[in-house]
């Protein structure tokens, strides 16, 4: 009997950990090309989020360890964006950074499915900056 008593617990905490462990679906430039990132946002009529960092960047892994990782950035993002991680010093990253003139890391384009680029931002953002200048670039897409 103590089992029915502990399952609904179990069910609890099981669900309250999954969700806040949900991070952002990268997609990564090593492993995706952005012409198959943006036949993906064509098909799901999204936009691309794409973060272009470095290795050695420490504002690149703060945005990783707080922001990416934060569950509401990671529920919204994964919901209305298809996120691409782009490393600059890789050689198809370079190519990236030259073709965007990217001269900080980080820093975050925000592409239409057609591959248009709606917004540019550079630097650390805390969560609820970076959702609304998610929000402001969807509404220049729609304009």
């Amino acid at each position: 009997m103590k089992i029915f008593r502990i399952l609904p617990l179990l069910v609890v905490l099981t669900f309250g950990f999954n969700a806040k462990s949900q991070t952002m679906n990268f997609l990564k430039m090593q492993e995706v090309s952005f012409e198959e990132v943006l036949k993906k946002a064509k098909k799901e009529n999204k936009m691309v989020f794409m973060d272009v960092y470095a290795v050695w960047c420490g504002p690149c892994k703060t945005m990783d360890k707080t922001t990416f990782s934060d569950i509401s950035v990671a529920t919204k993002f994964n919901k209305e964006f298809i996120a691409y991680k782009v490393n600059a010093d890789d050689v198809d990253g370079r190519a990236i950074v030259q073709k965007y003139r990217v001269s900080a890391y980080p820093t975050y384009l925000f592409f239409s499915p057609e591959g248009e680029l709606i917004n540019r931002l550079e630097g650390v953002f805390p969560s609820k900056l970076l959702m609304e200048e998610a929000d402001y670039s969807v509404g220049l897409w729609k304009q």
